[in-house]
């Protein structure tokens, strides 16, 4: 591989790494919660909970002593204190306040291996450059920071619906504000004891309750840009990738125009459409029935400039042989077999969608090559007899 490709693959698979972690991450639970149900929930007591929310700073390349415990270790240890405990046996000046996150001094730890600096040796033209690492340490020296959390915990009763009844459920609802005791403080006060507001809990375990299954739009913003950066990149590479006239089209004017077409309105964009039906709320037949249209668009510049290189046709009839053989039946019964309400009618629809622009394009690309050849081979041993 050459330099660029290898720095292609690089940016590739990190775009595409941050995108489906942000995705996945963000994106899918905010609409998994989306699915929960409405319902009302009373408020019976509310608290402000505490807890140590550690994280790691680390040097540049320190190493830590060999005493320091491992990061992972002494973080979870920490984390499972409770500040109000560690608060009083500092007061107290009980041997607990030894093991307490207090004193940032107590917080050295041991975070593994770390490769501090790469060194790589001098590129050529047409080799990859070979790179290693000349400065590391086994013990990277990292500080472990604690500050003290706060989250919002509302004990409500809320009615769970069975059929045409409702049962009462009496759960937690926890509301994270990490450092922010005064937001906090203030969330509390915007709920009293006793009082009824609006929640939603999950219809597969009726415990886990939310107040709103908003969506965040900072979320999705970031959704958004890592998808652009991705479709960016893909689309860079797809082109350059047509560019090396080495597909079916080789040597047609449009050829790259076309194969990105057929890529992303026939390949690509159909599936997202579908992806986008796991959303609540939108309709999943008009998504299904634009991923259908998408597809045999997408595909139909591919399918009419096959028909005039492999046949010899002009536009005007490739065209025609495209709407008839390909566009009309794909969309005509996928959309029945979409709307159709019985299973079965909607299984014929579909093997009709599937069968008929197959069986024809076999007809149009193989079976008359073969008629063809045989032809000629008649008139061949026709010619040959007559002489």
């Amino acid at each position: 591989m050459s330099k660029c490709q290898i720095i292609y693959t690089i940016f590739l698979l990190l775009t595409l790494g941050l995108f489906l972690g942000i995705f996945f991450g963000l994106g899918y639970p905010e609409i998994k919660r989306a699915e929960y149900i409405s319902t009302y929930c009373t408020i019976n007591s509310k608290t402000i909970s505490t807890k140590y929310c550690c994280y790691t700073e680390c040097s540049n390349c320190g190493t830590a002593s060999e005493l320091a415990p491992k990061c992972t270790d002494l973080k979870s240890k920490w984390n499972s204190l409770s500040p109000d405990t560690c608060t009083n046996a500092v007061l107290t000046n009980s041997s607990l306040a030894d093991v307490c996150p207090i004193n940032d001094l107590k917080g050295e730890c041991n975070d593994g291996y770390y490769c501090c600096s790469t060194c790589c040796d001098p590129c050529c033209s047409n080799c990859s450059c070979t790179c290693s690492c000349c400065s590391d340490t086994s013990r990277h020296s990292c500080q472990l920071k604690c500050p003290i959390c706060y989250s919002v915990v509302l004990t409500v009763t809320l009615q769970k619906r069975d059929n045409w009844s409702y049962t009462p459920i009496t759960t937690n609802i926890t509301t994270e504000f990490r450092e922010n005791i005064n937001g906090a403080e203030q969330f509390l006060d915007d709920y009293s004891i006793s009082s009824t507001v609006q929640c939603f809990y999950n219809p597969k375990d009726p415990f886990q309750a939310f107040l709103n299954v908003n969506f965040a739009a900072k979320t999705w913003v970031a959704v958004g840009i890592t998808a652009f950066f991705l479709t960016i990149t893909l689309m860079i590479g797809t082109w350059n990738l047509f560019s090396k006239n080495n597909t079916i089209l080789q040597d047609y004017k449009y050829r790259v125009l076309i194969m990105e077409i057929a890529l992303w309105c026939g390949t690509i964009i159909p599936p997202l459409l579908i992806l986008i039906d796991l959303i609540p709320f939108t309709n999943g037949k008009v998504l299904w029935t634009l991923a259908v249209i998408g597809v045999a668009l997408g595909w139909a510049p591919v399918h009419t400039a096959a028909c005039m290189k492999k046949r010899g046709w002009r536009f005007i009839s490739a065209f025609t042989v495209t709407i008839i053989t390909l566009i009309l039946p794909l969309i005509m019964f996928s959309i029945a077999a979409i709307y159709a309400s019985s299973t079965d009618i909607r299984t014929y629809m579909i093997i009709l969608a599937i069968v008929i622009p197959l069986g024809v394009n076999i007809i149009i690309f193989v079976l008359w090559d073969l008629c063809v050849k045989y032809k000629s081979t008649i008139l061949f041993n026709n010619q040959y007899k007559g002489k």
